[in-house]
């Protein structure tokens, strides 16, 4: 049974202003690198098909992905797993609630 994706009430942290993120005692270098852009992804699963089958595609067809529903999402930054979470909707859009976040490591 497919686990439906969870909704996640925002209303509450709309006037809710993010902290400036600096750090004491580092180079100046390092707090430019806090403004760079990421591009994210998040991957819903992976499969593996041959070519002849991705040129019949058409609208409406339907592809089996590897993951089950109750896997972890991976979040990847750049093209490199950050983290781990698991799909909610927000205000009528997917997001990603993080529940694994990547020591630094590539996740396996």
């Amino acid at each position: 049974m497919a686990q439906e994706p969870k909704n996640l009430d925002i209303s509450s942290l709309k006037n809710v202003q993010r902290p400036e993120k600096k750090i004491e005692n580092v180079s100046k270098t390092y707090n430019l690198l806090l403004d760079v852009e990421l591009e994210m992804s998040a991957i819903l699963g992976e499969t593996d098909i041959p070519l002849k089958n991705v040129l019949d595609l058409t609208k409406g067809s339907v592809i089996e992905l590897s993951n089950k529903t109750i896997e972890p999402i991976k979040l990847l930054a750049n093209g490199f797993e950050v983290a781990r979470g698991e799909v909610v909707i927000v205000e009528d859009n997917f997001g990603l609630r993080i529940t694994n976040v990547s020591n630094n490591k590539i996740i396996e």
